[in-house]
């Protein structure tokens, strides 16, 4: 199984090597990259109509019909009485007979969600509904009526992983772990919405940039941002901030930024990753050591462990924005690495021709498979460095870090995107080669 790794990589050796000896004085040659991809990707029959999604989008009408003091809606991922694991989607402030439309996202392979009355006790009023064929939700008939949990359901949260590699695929290991972002958001207000980002890993020696597009938001429609606690990526734990003669990615440390094209808003996360895990030491400046963190069971002189960084940005919008429309697939959370004196993006796939703060060469032939993936499971566990996420050839059982269970894999999601819809699921992960 280990010699099959190697297949791939000499492939890439022989066409490096015709490269250089024909085209040596190209920068860079799109053909190239292209028969380069094909030679190492590790699905070689990914599906032509894949859009990469794990997660679909829904919206629904709740109407508050029954006499509970009613303050907020919220839709939840499962019944809070069967689980500990609920989260909140979405909500919003209600009051006993309003009706408020809510847009929210949830994982293919879930078929049943729960819409539930809270009142300003903390009772919930709770019925199941079904958000791929239904519209309308009401509390006729709520499966139990102001009861008190044994825990508060918390925001739904979405993992964020990405290769740094593109457009440069000379040493692709596809175990996108370069940069694992922990997402979610919460409506606290009504024009005020919470983006909790928590950075848990970064596998790449070199420095990365990070931001979030929110897709058809503008920058004039926000009237504020801020930071909990005044808290910042761009500060390490001593509180010091990231010097200015490090960085060559993303010099603008403004909280808030503008898309070149599209004048949408742009919630600017950090300058380096590295700084931005809160281990670099202010005598570090000039021989700042790039250590991978979270991406192996150990330390060592560049590995390292760390606790997980958390920012909240508090975002006010101004009235004429419908907030409970913000959704998980408009909110585009995105690296920037640099190759060959220019700024690459690496987007969640259904962004990947955005070019939101840099101008650089947009060519779908590199896009075949993601550069970055959405996970739709809080408690996705990132494969370890150098582990590849799920290789297969056609029928060939494959290996990786989500390959050890058949039906549930990603190498036979990347083939169908009707198949192994759940394989991203601690259980279908290979213990040793995740974290």
């Amino acid at each position: 199984m280990r010699n099959l790794r190697w297949i791939p990589l000499l492939m890439m050796a022989a066409v490096l090597a015709m490269n250089i000896s024909c085209k040596k004085h190209d920068f860079y040659d799109w053909q190239i990259t292209q028969e380069i991809n094909d030679s190492i990707m590790p699905i070689d029959s990914v599906d032509k109509f894949h859009n990469w999604l794990l997660f679909k989008t829904a919206t629904v009408a709740v109407k508050a019909n029954d006499n509970v003091g009613a303050q907020w809606v919220k839709i939840l991922t499962a019944d809070p009485r069967q689980t500990l694991d609920a989260e909140v989607a979405t909500q919003a402030p209600i009051s006993d007979g309003g009706v408020v439309y809510l847009s929210f996202c949830y994982p293919n392979n879930v078929d049943t969600l729960y819409a539930a009355l809270v009142s300003s006790e903390g009772l919930y009023t709770v019925t199941p509904f079904f958000p791929g064929s239904q519209q309308q939700v009401d509390f006729s008939t709520p499966r139990y009526r102001q009861q008190v949990l044994s825990y508060t359901p918390q925001p739904q949260v979405f993992v964020f992983c990405y290769e740094e590699e593109m457009p440069d695929i000379t040493q692709p290991d596809f175990d996108y772990n370069d940069i694992v972002l922990h997402l979610s958001y919460e409506r606290t207000g009504k024009h005020e919405i919470r983006f909790h980002v928590q950075l848990v890993a970064v596998g790449t020696d070199k420095q990365v940039a990070a931001a979030i597009h929110l897709k058809n938001i503008k920058k004039n429609d926000i009237e504020s941002i801020t930071t909990v606690g005044d808290a910042s990526f761009n500060k390490n734990n001593q509180g010091k901030e990231v010097p200015n003669q490090i960085l060559s990615v993303q010099k603008n440390k403004t909280l808030l930024l503008e898309a070149r094209n599209s004048k949408d808003a742009v919630i600017n996360m950090f300058c380096d990753g590295h700084w931005a895990t809160g281990d670099i030491l202010t005598e570090n400046y000039g021989r700042m050591q790039r250590k991978h963190y979270n991406v192996t069971t150990g330390s060592s002189t560049d590995a390292q462990t760390m606790v997980p960084r958390e920012v909240t940005y508090v975002v006010t919008f101004n009235e004429n924005v419908g907030v409970e429309y913000i959704t998980f697939d408009l909110i585009d959370p995105f690296i920037m690495k640099q190759f060959l004196g220019a700024v690459f993006e690496v987007h969640p796939y259904a962004y990947r021709s955005e070019c939101v703060l840099s101008e650089y060469p947009i060519d779908d032939r590199i896009n075949r498979v993601p550069w970055s993936l959405t996970i739709p499971y809080g408690k996705f566990r990132h494969p370890l460095e150098g582990v590849n996420i799920g290789f297969k050839k056609k029928n060939i059982q494959g290996f990786g870090a989500y390959s050890k269970e058949p039906g549930h894999t990603f190498g036979e999601w990347s083939m169908s995107h009707t198949l192994a819809l759940d394989w991203y699921l601690n259980e279908y992960a290979t213990e040793n080669q995740v974290y």
